[in-house]
């Protein structure tokens, strides 16, 4: 149905034309309520009188509209209309039928269509061209959505050179089956077009229902083999779709052409594309993209459209690896020129680390860079994640997505531009390499250990790890790994087979797990860390394959990494050190070395609580770490709705909580001088001034206020295993401890306003973290609150002391719950949509909390009673980015919260003859 100028369409005023396609007639239009201007794209009419066909579009739509991004022309809504409005007064009102149009940002300039019939594109202006297209295209995979209809007619360049891809999955919106191909097959198309005289690069891609309404979804010049053949597509679809229009914009010719619909379509899937074509200047790094995109396997093609933003970067980058190897290449210009470029420079440098590997012993040069994380993820801050294969030519790491839901195990060959993505390692937790470095190992948030070929592919299932802590491979092809926070290690065929334990729990040392095992050179050994340590120290032993037999090597900071030809390397205090050690005696000699130029994991807590591995080792000597780009934190206010309204004047360094006392007046700031060490301080918030408030080594945190303000209880791994402790604040007294067990974690998470019980919340092997009533005097005995099976951290006594409210971890998130105290009754539910920390009201009426990403503040109604009834929580505010913690003032309308000094994206270290700086000590 065809509107003209005058028309209207809900709000929308017509003004004009545009133009027409099987998807329907696009008209230039001015909203009359935001007084802009529109595009608006009236659907056929077939389409419009079906009503589940218009409810899917409408479904789709929505996920549409979430996309906001610079390079994809927006989708503003869906406008409805029936004949009377269409234009008041007509004989054509009287007989239509109504419309449904999409309500689209209006894309001045041409589109590239249009531009390539002026002929090709000059090399520079085409990639600059494909770069946006790329990151429009990203930014749509990301979120799980698929174009299915690229082709230069889809993508606008404005005047003033700005790419917009219009009808951004469009295509699937309106095709009306259950999969996910929105192409038919070869077959159909050539039966939909007998008697067409349209041009047959441009001929639509139908779906089984096209003969009905003549919808276009596709083009079949631009179309993948894979959707031309009617198969489920993925976003490798449109990879090759970008392949097939870069390749048009240098050549100024279409790459696929023929006579008919099936004869375009027969070269789709069979002709090569002629390399000859494309202009002499073409980068080679450009021509190795198009090489990438145009294979008609997609297991062969490019996997991810963010690997073609980095050759396209490449293309602009100078060609000589020397200026890539400039004294200034370092980290500091890295974080200065932005993550792409930063790229391309590291590729350079690690050429030069493999060339480093032929150098001569005699003298051999040190070089240190850093990887940061593909572009759209975020490295993990835990640098057991990180591992360098054995023969040093690729790292393995593990990212979250930009939903921070997942993570995801990447692989970084040295000697390639781009980091993969191995699709069977999503959920990956800790890698460790095979012996071969052919093979990685890795565990899953799903509790399982795994299996999977470097090059990606199937991952196997080996054994069950619900809460691993680390692996190794021997080259034997037996498997050592911590399947949990307690017990032995065990060990297993790296093919399957039964696990056995290969260590033995010393009852007679307190000891309450192994983790993090590393083979020795001679496959029989191997390396792990005993818990609970003491003071941020751990036990190491060396275990064998032949027996359960141990031998003490020594107390460390983090689990070592062995590194030829005979040192051990850990952190110590924070600092990464090194330490001679004879493989075959299992001894240690002389005094540890630092590698003070190595910033590496001193604030990382992984390391502390855990005992995890500070670094990665090559059997080729490089040396890989995680590294972040400053610790420091900060203490800001917010007010009632998150906004910053200022600072708290404090000391340089690192906070890590901050717990405000029941007045308001004063308040207890936890802080890290290392991985292994923390204090806590009594902090006035009038004057600003802070005081020393514990006074021992180790790690002391998690503090908690008594309800009159006089006492504050704490957690404290000073002798081996976290307990709990009181301190008088006002008194020099020491703190006294008031429950020892065990039992590694545990946490005081608040106070029953009756000054009788301190709720704690502690680790059980079977359980997870559990709720409990510790006596605040420290006599009596301990009472078990909750043990589900899920998590159970938080627990918030209300000013009652009649409920508790605290965090369950019963979904894919935590959620904020409400029961009865002392004994819990029927579980209220209070957060819809994850929770980290809530606090009650002064009345008991209300509940606050913030999400559990630290990102908005909610709050719900609360109706006391024989049974408590909540409200539906409501948003009042939004937090600043990156908070780490937060605390509310007692009228909970006013916050402290901690945040980063300093933000930016943390980046996998590397470093080649790493011994260059222990020698210099």
């Amino acid at each position: 149905m065809s509107l003209t100028s005058g028309s209207r369409l809900g709000p929308y005023e017509i003004t004009a034309a545009i133009g027409a396609g099987g998807m329907g007639e696009v008209f230039r239009a001015r909203d009359t309520k935001l007084n802009r201007e529109v595009a608006i794209k009236v659907l056929p009419a077939a389409f419009a009188q079906d009503h589940e066909r218009v409810a899917r579009f409408k479904r789709e739509a929505q996920v549409l509209a979430s996309l906001n991004h610079p390079n994809i022309a927006a989708i503003y809504g869906i406008e409805e209309s029936d004949a009377s409005t269409l234009r008041p007064g007509s004989a054509q009102a009287s007989s239509a039928s109504g419309a449904v149009g999409l309500i689209l940002e209006l894309v001045e300039g041409d589109d590239l269509a249009r531009r390539l019939k002026r002929g090709a594109i000059p090399v520079d202006e085409a990639i600059a061209i494909a770069k946006q297209i790329a990151e429009g295209l990203e930014a749509a995979h990301d979120k799980g959505i698929i174009h299915r209809d690229l082709k230069p007619a889809n993508i606008k360049v404005t005047h003033d050179g700005k790419v917009k891809v219009l009808d951004f999955g469009l295509a699937k919106a309106l095709d009306t089956r259950a999969g996910d191909s929105g192409a038919g097959s070869v077959a159909e198309l050539a039966r939909a077009e007998p008697g067409r005289s349209v041009e047959a690069s441009h001929s639509p891609t139908m779906s089984r229902h096209a003969t009905e309404a003549g919808l276009i979804l596709g083009t079949a010049a631009y179309m993948s083999p894979e959707q031309a053949r009617g198969r489920t597509l993925d976003k490798r679809a449109d990879i090759w779709s970008f392949g097939v229009v870069l390749f048009e914009m240098l050549t100024g010719a279409r790459l696929f052409a023929g006579g008919t619909v099936s004869d375009t379509l027969a070269a789709v899937l069979k002709t090569d594309p002629d390399w000859k074509t494309l202009p002499a200047d073409t980068p080679r790094s450009v021509l190795r993209l198009l090489h990438r995109c145009l294979e008609r396997d997609p297991k062969k093609r490019l996997h991810d459209i963010s690997d073609a933003r980095l050759d396209l970067d490449e293309a602009d980058a100078p060609e000589s690896i020397a200026a890539l190897q400039a004294p200034t290449a370092r980290p500091s210009l890295l974080a200065r020129i932005g993550p792409i470029a930063a790229t391309v420079l590291v590729t350079a440098a690690f050429t030069a680390l493999l060339f480093e590997r032929s150098r001569p012993e005699s003298n051999p040069a040190r070089i240190r860079l850093s990887m940061v994380a593909p572009i759209g993820t975020t490295l993990f801050p835990d640098s057991t994640f990180v591992a360098i294969s054995p023969d040093g030519a690729s790292v393995a790491f593990v990212v979250t997505g930009a939903t921070q839901d997942e993570s995801q195990l990447w692989v970084r060959s040295l000697e390639a531009m781009a980091a993969r993505r191995l699709e069977g390692g999503d959920g990956a937790k800790v890698p460790f390499w095979s012996p071969d470095s052919r093979r990685i190992g890795f565990f899953t948030a799903s509790g399982k250990l795994k299996t999977i070929a470097a090059s990606g592919g199937r991952a196997d299932v080996l054994a069950d790890a619900p809460n691993p802590r680390g692996g190794a491979w021997s080259s034997s092809n037996i498997i050592v790994y911590a399947p949990d926070l307690y017990g032995p290690l065990y060990r297993m065929p790296a093919g399957g087979g039964t696990p056995q334990p290969a260590t033995k729990i010393d009852a007679a040392r307190k000891e309450s797990g192994h983790r993090f095992p590393v083979f020795l050179p001679d496959d029989e050994h191997f390396l792990f860390a005993a818990l609970p340590g003491k003071n941020g120290q751990f036990e190491i032993f060396a275990g064998s394959l032949k027996d359960d037999s141990r031998t003490l090597v020594g107390t460390m900071g983090s689990a070592p990494a062995y590194a030829e030809p005979g040192f051990l390397l850990f952190t110590r205090q924070g600092v990464l050190s090194a330490q001679r050690f004879d493989a075959r005696t299992l001894k240690l000699s002389g005094e540890p070395g630092s590698l003070e130029d190595e910033p590496s994991i001193i604030f990382d807590p992984a390391i502390s609580y855990t005992a995890g591995r500070a670094t990665s080792v090559s059997r080729t000597g490089l040396l890989a770490y995680f590294s972040a780009p400053s610790t420091n934190t900060a203490a800001v206010w917010l007010d009632a709705t998150g906004r910053m309204t200022g600072r708290l004047n404090l000391p340089a360094g690192h906070y890590d909580t901050v717990t405000i006392s029941p007045d308001g007046t004063r308040a207890v700031l936890a802080r890290s001088a290392s991985a292994s060490e923390s204090s806590l301080s009594l902090l006035d918030l009038a004057r600003g001034t802070a005081t020393r408030l514990s006074s021992d080594q180790g790690r002391n945190d998690s503090p908690v206020w008594s309800p009159d303000g006089t006492r504050v209880a704490f957690a404290s791994d000073r002798d081996g295993p976290q307990d709990i402790f009181v301190k008088k604040v006002d008194e020099a007294a020491p703190e006294v401890p008031i429950y020892r067990s065990d039992v590694l974690f545990k946490n005081p998470e608040g106070w029953t306003p009756d000054n009788q019980w301190i709720t704690i919340t502690q680790v059980d092997a079977a359980t997870q973290a559990n709720i409990w009533l510790l006596p605040a005097s420290g006599k009596g005995r301990l009472t078990l609150y909750l043990d589900g099976p899920a998590g159970e951290r938080g627990a918030w006594p209300s000013p009652d002391g009649r409920w508790l409210a605290y965090t369950l971890e019963d979904t894919s998130r935590p959620e904020l719950y409400v029961a009865s105290l002392p004994a819990p009754g029927r579980q209220v539910r209070v957060s819809t949509d994850g929770a980290a920390r809530g606090w009650w009201t002064r009345d008991g009426r209300g509940l606050l909390f913030v999400d559990d990403q630290m990102q908005s503040l909610w709050r719900a109604a609360v109706e006391p009673g024989t049974t408590l009834r909540v409200g539906a929580p409501k948003q009042i505010g939004s937090l600043p980015p990156n908070v780490l913690w937060v605390d509310a003032m007692p009228d909970r309308q006013k916050f402290i919260a901690i945040v980063p000094e300093q933000v930016g994206p943390g980046s996998v270290t590397i470093v080649s003859n790493w011994r260059a700086a222990l020698v210099k000590k």
